[in-house]
């Protein structure tokens, strides 16, 4: 049997708890929107107002932005130094939403407490080893290979297909025919 390639888990992680923290916010959201709302009609009020006074400020803030325009190429000299804390700011982020995603999947199989702190190095350590066995010597089938998280099968419950192992060509399979 060909042997399954390790499949990094971190982008699903990292999936699942973008989501589960959106989910969160949504739930937030709506706990403050009644309130929100009921502040409407006194914000409308203000309208007019603000409206003439942005209107006075029109010509200040035109001035402000033409000097903003001058001073555009020094700006870009801070660029790579931004896009470098933009990249750091981004990996942290994968980093807690993968960690995050892994304890929500935890907790929904049942296991709480049980994720760990790289999402990444449970599957891998665990597939070269099972690829390393040699053929099956016993009278009793191997599990098949399969490309879900070592123990998923028994902890949602269903039952795991066996199939006998491969035969070498120097050994007999169970039939025993001899293999070229």
């Amino acid at each position: 049997m060909p042997a399954v390639p390790t499949i990094d888990a971190k982008p699903f992680y990292a999936y699942v708890g973008a989501g589960d923290a959106a989910i969160e916010s949504l739930r937030t959201a709506v706990i403050t929107l009644p309130e929100a709302v009921k502040a409407v009609p006194e914000q409308l009020k203000t309208v007019p107002a603000s409206l003439k006074a942005a209107r006075e400020q029109l010509p200040t803030q035109v001035k402000e932005l033409q000097g903003t325009f001058a001073q555009l190429p020094l700006l870009a000299s801070s660029l790579p130094a931004q896009v470098k804390e933009l990249q750091a700011t981004f990996e942290k982020r994968y980093d807690e939403y993968a960690t995050r995603g892994e304890k929500v999947l935890a907790e929904l199989r049942g296991g709480k407490g049980k994720a760990t702190a790289t999402p990444a190095a449970k599957p891998a350590a665990a597939k070269p080893a099972a690829a390393k066995k040699p053929a099956a010597k016993k009278a009793t089938p191997k599990p098949a290979v399969t490309a879900t998280t070592p123990g998923a099968a028994e902890t949602l419950g269903t039952p795991t297909p066996t199939v006998p192992a491969p035969a070498t060509s120097s050994e007999t399979p169970s039939t025993g025919t001899q293999t070229s």
